[in-house]
């Protein structure tokens, strides 16, 4: 038997797991309202000039609205418990924890080291997003 063969059914348990599904679908959906937020904060300081600080505020804006939709009808579709006005109210605080956290890495990259206004574009899209995954889960749509 090759390993191909060998690993196939562990690869199948793991994908049958609701924690794998979601992260899956997470990773795909976040990834694009990621994107679309790091877009618009480049954007908004390359072309328009923002302050940085300012620009995080506009595309945290933007994306909010997109990344609800997505993630609770689709990220965590299934498992999710609760009426969807405590959901909307979560994920506002969720989203605010997340905020805070780019925020923190826009002021330190630019406004502490001095450093290019898109620094602190890779860790928007790398380190924040697993917090978020981790808030969302747990605690935004209740993981069955």
């Amino acid at each position: 038997m090759g390993l191909l063969e060998q690993r196939a059914p562990r690869v199948a348990s793991l994908l049958a797991m609701p924690a794998t599904r979601q992260l899956i679908r997470y990773a795909l959906a976040g990834l694009c309202v990621t994107q679309f937020s790091a877009c618009v904060y480049s954007a908004a300081v390359f072309f328009l000039r923002i302050d940085p600080m300012l620009a995080n505020v506009f595309s945290t804006g933007c994306g909010l609205v997109t990344g609800y939709y997505i993630h609770s009808r689709w990220s965590f579709a299934e498992g999710g418990v609760g009426s969807e006005g405590w959901q909307v109210g979560r994920f506002l605080i969720a989203s605010f924890v997340a905020f805070l956290i780019n925020s923190m890495w826009v002021w330190l990259l630019t406004k502490v080291l001095h450093l290019s206004p898109l620094a602190p574009v890779p860790l928007m899209m790398l380190a924040t997003p697993w917090i978020s995954f981790l808030l969302n889960r747990h605690w935004v749509f209740k993981a069955a």
